[in-house]
């Protein structure tokens, strides 16, 4: 699964969230949240549950790409 970048991206800006915002709703390192936003971390069971639940209202089908 390949996280919806564009998605997350835009979902932060619509709720006013910085990066440590979401990393901190994700339960990971700010550092961690960079990667992921760049593109360069696609996303491991941690990064993958995070996303779920920092924002559990978006369906999985649209927060991520199912490969």
């Amino acid at each position: 699964m390949k996280p919806n970048i564009e998605l997350i991206k835009a979902e932060l800006e619509k709720r006013n969230w910085s990066g440590s915002k979401l990393a901190m709703k994700m339960g990971v390192s700010r550092m961690e949240v960079s990667r992921l936003l760049r593109g360069e971390r696609i996303g491991g069971k941690k990064c993958i549950g995070g996303l779920i639940k920092a924002f559990p209202e978006i369906p999985i089908e649209q927060l991520f790409f199912l490969e």
